[in-house]
């Protein structure tokens, strides 16, 4: 009488395959933080909302052609740039969690909100 076996092999990955998986797995490093962009153009902020994590940073760009503008939080004493020339940048990094208005210090029609959430 005969018996038959049957085995089955297993793969084993490689630790490259490994080191792949646990890598992809992680979750996002609290300390990858990110700059989001705000263009100043046609007399607004775009986008005028943003949505960003604790630690980020946005960046307000003047593109206008001829007009200076600034970003002011009101709510904030003392909390405004500097005026912002054609093409000059102003960037502000937020920590704490909350949501932020703001608007242009000379142009008070124009204006924008900044909503930090916990990492």
């Amino acid at each position: 009488m005969r018996f038959s076996v049957s085995t089955t092999r297993r793969q084993v990955p490689s630790r490259a395959a490994l080191a792949f998986f646990v890598v992809a797995a992680m979750p996002l490093s609290l300390s990858a933080h990110q700059t989001v962009d705000v263009i100043i153009q046609n007399y607004r902020f775009e986008p005028a909302e943003v949505r960003i994590r604790s630690g980020d940073t946005v960046r307000w760009t003047n593109q206008e052609k001829r007009t200076s503008h600034s970003v002011l939080f009101s709510a904030e004493q003392g909390g405004e740039s500097e005026r912002l020339f054609p093409q000059d940048v102003w960037q502000r990094r937020f920590e704490a969690p909350g949501r932020y208005p703001y608007s242009c210090g000379p142009h008070p029609e124009m204006k924008g909100v900044v909503e930090v959430v916990a990492p």
